[in-house]
């Protein structure tokens, strides 16, 4: 597969009278946008706002963040899959992209129907918070949207993902018959034999058993092609990953994170070099036995072996019983002679509790992605709210809070190696 990526960098995004992109500037027609986005009847509110770097504005609740990509060379759809967008395998031709920016999509409509899943993202674009986010670092238009209570909630996130995604095709369908200042080919071209061959394993959560459908899944979490039930590993190669092919709202891996994300891409720039980049493998967690997170975990490791791996860089994105999987798949690998890497978050050691769900010995090459506690402990209040005025926080979500005010920090976590934050063992 041969990708090239057109990058168009966007220094300013203004609203005025049409949508165009020209010198750096995005220029936004938002009456003309939001009237095509109402079309759809099972919206009940569709805003959109702009929160720029360094001001002292509050994003919440965030669902996903979206990079503007549109194919203009090659099969299929930018973000494939999801909320019934062509299934075509991606990963050639030519995309284009509006780097510097993200449409963050604003909603309070929950990830699936299951109990004790709430979202608790927010972003700031100022402050301790801000320095740690990535997103926050970029020009974000808001889309605030929400969906007619009265659907289901698995047609409640149709409708406010595709209309999120809509907002983002719009913007980079302006650049289709531009020529991109700066372009960047992926290929994984043949290399030395003698280099070593590394595989990337990103592991993604499924709420599909959480939200009582563990078969069907929902499209509303972190999906494959549009799929996000609990399936075999996906052997992808890692353009289809640039074009999108791993998207969605769920945590804190949002679909900017994804497409941009920092580990493929140093993978991909090494490959030839000091590595021989063999591929992606995408694994599903939160199976609801050990039977099966075993048997996934040693697929995974086979699929590995296949692939001719010598080493494994293993990444998660959530927290609690999935980790079962993310750790036996680095003991899978290990005892099948893979030498794998864990970027993971830890827990607070209370109670002599490890920081590790289950520490395993064949873990022994680990980068902690989060600090506990994160400091500061509170976070400033801010000026401007784009969102809801009100956040459930505590351990039980049992505390309303208003958003502008001061509020504790969420728990960071980095899975893709954006940041420099480690821990520290005193």
């Amino acid at each position: 597969m041969r990708l090239e990526l057109g990058t168009f960098p966007v220094r300013d995004v203004i609203f005025g009278s049409r949508t165009r992109w020209h010198d750096g500037v995005l220029e936004i027609d938002r009456d003309a946008l939001l009237e095509e986005v109402r079309k759809d009847g099972r919206l009940t509110k569709a805003a959109l706002e702009l929160a720029k770097p360094g001001e002292s504005v509050r994003i919440w609740p965030v669902r996903d963040a979206i990079e503007p990509r549109v194919k203009v060379e090659g099969p299929g759809k930018a973000y494939p899959g999801i909320c019934g967008r062509a299934i075509d395998t991606v990963g050639q031709g030519r995309t284009h992209r509006l780097a510097g920016i993200s449409v963050v999509e604003v909603s309070e409509v929950l990830p699936h129907a299951g109990g004790g899943d709430f979202n608790t993202i927010f972003y700031d674009m100022s402050g301790p918070w801000a320095d740690v986010l990535p997103v926050s670092k970029l020009i974000n238009i808001c889309f605030v949207v929400e969906a007619d209570p009265s659907l289901t909630v698995l047609d409640q996130n149709d409708a406010v993902h595709k209309a999120t995604l809509l907002i983002c095709d719009r913007l980079a369908e302006t650049t289709r018959e531009l020529a991109p200042p700066q372009t960047e080919v992926f290929e994984l071209k043949p290399v030395d034999p003698a280099l070593p061959k590394i595989v990337y394993i990103p592991c993604f959560h499924s709420a599909g058993a959480m939200s009582g459908n563990p078969t069907n899944g929902f499209f509303c979490t972190t999906t494959t092609y549009g799929m996000s039930q609990l399936t075999s590993p996906w052997v992808l190669h890692p353009n289809e990953v640039l074009d999108g092919a791993i998207t969605g709202p769920y945590r804190i891996a949002s679909s900017w994170h994804i497409a941009n994300n920092p580990i493929l891409l140093e993978l991909y720039r090494r490959h030839g070099a000091d590595l021989n980049f063999v591929g992606v493998i995408a694994v599903r967690t939160e199976w609801t036995t050990m039977a099966e997170k075993e048997l996934m975990c040693m697929q995974t490791a086979k699929t590995a072996q296949m692939l001719g791996a010598q080493g494994a860089i293993i990444a998660w994105d959530a927290g609690g019983n999935e980790f079962l999987e993310v750790i036996h798949t680095v003991r899978a690998c290990e005892r099948v002679g893979i030498k794998a890497g864990l970027l993971t978050t830890e827990d607070e050691s209370t109670g002599g509790a490890p920081t590790l769900l289950e520490p395993l010995p064949e873990a022994d090459a680990v980068v902690s992605v989060f600090i506990p506690p994160f400091r500061p402990e509170i976070l400033p209040a801010v000026k401007r709210v784009i969102g809801s005025a009100n956040i459930l926080v505590g351990p039980v979500r049992e505390q309303v809070m208003n958003v502008a005010g001061p509020l504790p920090p969420p728990k960071y976590n980095d899975p893709y190696g954006f940041g420099r934050l480690s821990g520290v063992e005193y």
